[in-house]
């Protein structure tokens, strides 16, 4: 129970012995505190229990022979049917993995982002360092939070970030991109050399269709990736709308002859024109 060579110094010795009697002296009190542990109710059992034949239910009835529905008020309207649904939820919004400024500083100053000062820190960075840990949805926005002491001196690319987080990054004199990624793009962003090994090929990154996308990705303010090379994908979407024709709808003979009607011109016979008497003398 002791080292030898604590019981061996006579200053230790009878210390040690106290403290092990100590605690051994509580093993035989050890027990749960009071009401942790109830006993199982045995039904069914004879009058003596308390909770024979009928076994607590009572006689006849709907609780006796089986259960109430869940929800069930009795008939009443229920609670759920009582008041009207208020807003919504959105069945294809994006959830981000959140990651705050203070958690990428304390990486940092631990050493545990094994990158180069002026290097670049991409989302395949933040999930191999260990900054994203759990499944990965559908993308990193980085948070404002623990912003004011930022100084590291690393470039970032993610999915999104405030506009706070955005500033502390150029505060610090780095640059920020917000760059868009699909499922399977961050998939293969992440972990490209599965792809290599199950398709031969890495898939490329696909660009953004939904107009939301487009605008914040190519937005300044956010600092979207789409405007590094406009070429790429803005200039296209530009001479495309240029280049758009109004398709002619064909218009029914009803349409043609409502037309025709509206322009034809009318005289107003509410105005009545006055008549000089004397034109006929």
């Amino acid at each position: 129970m002791w080292g030898l060579s604590a019981l061996a110094r006579p200053s230790l010795r009878v210390g040690y012995l106290i403290k092990g009697i100590r605690y051994s002296s509580y093993l035989g009190y050890l027990k749960h505190p009071e009401g942790a542990n109830k006993r199982y109710k045995r039904l069914g059992r004879g009058p003596a229990s308390g909770k024979g034949k009928t076994a607590g239910r009572g006689q006849k009835g709907q609780k006796a022979r089986g259960s109430v529905p869940f929800l069930f008020e009795g008939g009443q309207t229920p609670f759920f049917k009582r008041f009207p649904i208020v807003g919504f939820k959105r069945p294809h919004a994006k959830v981000y993995n959140l990651l705050s400024m203070a958690r990428i500083q304390d990486f940092w100053d631990n050493d545990r982002i094994k990158l180069n000062p002026g290097e670049l820190l991409t989302i395949r960075v933040m999930r191999k360092c260990g900054l994203i840990t759990g499944t990965m949805r559908d993308g990193v926005k980085l948070m404002g939070y623990g912003g004011e002491k930022y100084n590291v001196p690393l470039d970032v690319e993610a999915s999104k970030a405030t506009e706070y987080a955005i500033e502390c990054v150029q505060n610090a004199g780095q640059k920020y991109t917000s760059v868009y990624h699909t499922k399977l793009g961050l998939r293969a962003h992440l972990n490209p050399d599965y792809f290599i090994l199950k398709k031969g090929y890495v898939p490329l990154q696909a660009r953004p269709t939904h107009k939301k996308d487009i605008a914040y990705y190519s937005n300044p303010d956010k600092c979207g990736y789409l405007l590094k090379n406009p070429a790429m994908f803005l200039d296209q979407i530009s001479v495309g709308q240029q280049s758009h024709v109004k398709k002619e709808v064909k218009k029914t003979s009803l349409q043609r002859m409502l037309e025709i009607a509206t322009k034809r011109a009318h005289s107003d016979f509410v105005q009545s024109n006055i008549v000089d008497a004397s034109s006929f003398v």
